[in-house]
């Protein structure tokens, strides 16, 4: 890549970029193993792909709509859709044997289990790309695994019954100027919620434009890193990775918008349902626990420093990440935001 004149990201070593004569990126290429997918100009069509496909030995090019490492990609009118029909249809559910199913509390065997770990790998693959509705629920189950039994094969096929009844495309559209465009990230924690005591966190970050026009970028629903004593520090944890993930994606923005990974001129706005924590950030006044202090500290500083332009509180009926931390909450909402493409933020 380098020898036909790439620029290696540095924050992400799989994505290439090419820059033009006035340093303006030309055009990106990103690889998973031995698939590539990349854009650019006409420019950057005509002088370096020829010689990526040489030197690779291409074997296959498709453009517009096309399987990308099990997604379906579609170029539709001015926007670009994702979804995993094909791979979720092929989907099947783990059999199993009716003497065992009604013995839900039975523990399984070496057998099941060996189905069971390879049914929730295929599961993951999917919420992690396309289907963030189901993100929770799957996270949960796969943390059950040491003490699994038949209800938790029962869990995992009602998954993929989800899976099936659900048509979920993920929309990437024009969002309008740069000026407009900025990271908003959804937050949020359900205290005590999982089996253990322990606390399951979430977020969701879109890059939003003009017009509350959206596109998802990433999620993630994730047991909380320590035991948490208070619903307070669970929501600070759970903004805390958010941010990460949002600073990750600025950096990377920036980086294949100019080639300058250290300019980060892209806004992350961050978006809670929980008061305390709002005030908490807003607040000179220090909190109990010593240990949320570094946490709540760090979030200041990064606002203080215009990293974060603001931190927004919303009702939890406009909490998109509401069913990333709750095990069989409705993701309605969360769905229809990702079929319309728009949400306004109301702070």
């Amino acid at each position: 890549m380098q020898q036909l004149g790439a620029t290696v990201s540095q924050v992400d070593p799989a994505v290439f970029y090419w820059l033009d004569e006035s340093c303006n990126v030309m055009g990106l290429l990103a690889c998973h193993v031995d698939d590539f997918i990349w854009g650019g100009s006409e420019t950057f069509s005509t002088t370096v792909i020829p010689h990526l496909k040489v030197a690779f030995q291409v074997g296959r090019e498709e453009h517009n709509s096309f399987s990308y490492i099990g997604m379906e990609v579609h170029s539709v009118e001015d926007e670009i859709q994702v979804q995993q029909s094909i791979y979720i249809k092929n989907l099947q559910p783990i059999p199993v044997d009716p003497n065992r199913a009604t013995q839900r509390e039975a523990p399984l065997t070496d057998t099941e289990t060996d189905m069971l770990k390879s049914k929730i790998g295929q599961i993951l693959w999917v919420a992690r790309q396309s289907r963030p509705d189901i993100m929770c629920d799957i996270s949960i189950l796969a943390s059950s695994v040491k003490h699994a039994t038949v209800q938790t094969l029962h869990s995992a096929n009602k998954l993929v019954r989800k899976l099936k009844s659900e048509e979920v495309i993920l929309r990437f559209q024009y969002l309008g100027r740069d000026s407009s465009l900025k990271l908003v990230v959804f937050s949020d924690s359900s205290m005590g919620n999982l089996p253990d005591g322990g606390t399951q966190g979430g977020h969701l970050v879109m890059l939003m434009g003009e017009n509350g026009r959206f596109s998802p970028i990433c999620w993630q629903s994730k047991r909380i890193r320590r035991v948490v004593r208070s619903t307070l520090a669970g929501e600070t944890l759970a903004l805390a990775d958010g941010i990460d993930s949002a600073v990750f994606l600025a950096t990377l923005y920036s980086e294949l918008t100019t080639g300058d990974c250290t300019r980060n001129n892209l806004p992350i706005v961050c978006v809670t349902d929980n008061h305390s924590l709002l005030d908490a950030v807003k607040s000179t006044k220090t909190v109990t626990e010593k240990r949320l202090r570094l946490e709540i500290s760090s979030v200041k500083e990064l606002v203080h420093s215009g990293t974060i332009q603001q931190i927004m509180w919303s009702a939890s009926k406009e909490q998109l990440a509401d069913c990333l931390t709750k095990k069989g909450t409705s993701a309605l909402v969360l769905l229809r935001a990702l079929s319309e493409g728009v949400w306004q933020l109301k702070g």
